[in-house]
């Protein structure tokens, strides 16, 4: 699964083109599919919308380059200068979204499919710094907890007569607060039981660290790891032949894409989707 993140990120950030982006997305539903965590990736994805929307946004108010001029205001504002829409702007913005979402969605699938401590234990055999990974780990065991923790926190307050949906924009924001508030109280204190927790155990002492729990890695994980590494190879020959590439600025290029291209894509979403092979029962490679 790591190496699978692996090839996700380089991918995400190396192609430039809208459709191999947009397909690197893609890639991930049937992962999540095939993992039984459709409906929890769902709920993060939703999430992700309104920062493709902040993200579009923000790269019109920022970039009035480009040629093809949608709207344009009749005023400047400092640094800035005059503000401008324009379809090459739109088109970044929506192009990285799609990139963050694809990224975002690959941390989410290694979130809900790998304990946190296998990948602890993953990290440390490939002699990163302990502490490093453990504040890794530590970080996103959090996250499901502070997510089940904002749930049980909205019922409470739901039951006590609040909606958070009720009002204008400024008294949602102020309803939010009746949730904000008792669920950052909540991580402060679980972090100081952590804290205490990694006290009592003498956490720092210099000694060699042992696994109560060892999965060596068997021939599917083996031959995967070689099939994603076959696949990172051929995207970068792929780049250097000059395919997955796009100019935004100062002019859109052109969507099409060639045969070649066509055939590399398609062969890089088979190798992304090799993960997807089942190797196990329901539910016994997922928490």
């Amino acid at each position: 699964m790591l190496s699978w993140l692996v090839a996700i990120l380089v991918v995400a950030l190396v192609v430039e083109h809208p459709f191999w982006l947009v397909a690197v997305l893609l890639t991930t539903v049937p992962v999540a599919r095939a993992a039984w965590v459709l409906a929890q990736w769902k709920a993060v994805m939703r999430f992700m919308l309104w920062m493709a929307v902040a993200i579009v946004v923000i790269n019109v108010l920022v970039s009035n380059q480009g040629s093809h001029v949608l709207l344009e205001a009749g005023f400047q504002l400092p640094l800035l200068g005059t503000p401008r829409l324009t379809v090459e702007a739109l088109a970044f913005g929506g192009s990285m979204a799609v990139r963050l979402a694809a990224i975002i969605s690959a941390f989410t699938l290694v979130n809900l499919c790998v304990h946190p401590d296998d990948l602890m234990r993953a990290a440390i055999k490939l002699r990163l710094p302990y502490r490093s990974v453990l504040v890794t780990s530590l970080s996103i065991r959090f996250v499901p907890v502070l997510m089940q923790d904002a749930r049980t926190i909205a019922d409470v307050q739901q039951s006590r007569g609040l909606s958070f949906d009720s009002g204008g924009i400024v008294q949602r924001i102020r309803n939010r607060g009746a949730l904000i508030l008792p669920l950052l109280s909540n991580s402060l204190d679980r972090a100081v039981q952590v804290a205490e927790a990694m006290e009592s155990r003498a956490y720092g002492a210099s000694v060699r660290r042992t696994f109560y729990r060892d999965l060596p890695p068997v021939g599917r994980d083996v031959a995967l790891t070689v099939v994603l590494l076959a696949g990172i190879v051929l995207l970068l020959a792929s780049r250097v032949a000059g395919l997955g590439g796009y100019e935004y600025y100062p002019s859109l290029g052109d969507l099409s894409m060639t045969s070649s291209e066509w055939v590399a894509l398609g062969m890089l979403c088979a190798i992304l989707l090799s993960v997807t092979i089942p190797s196990s029962p329901r539910g016994e490679e997922c928490r």
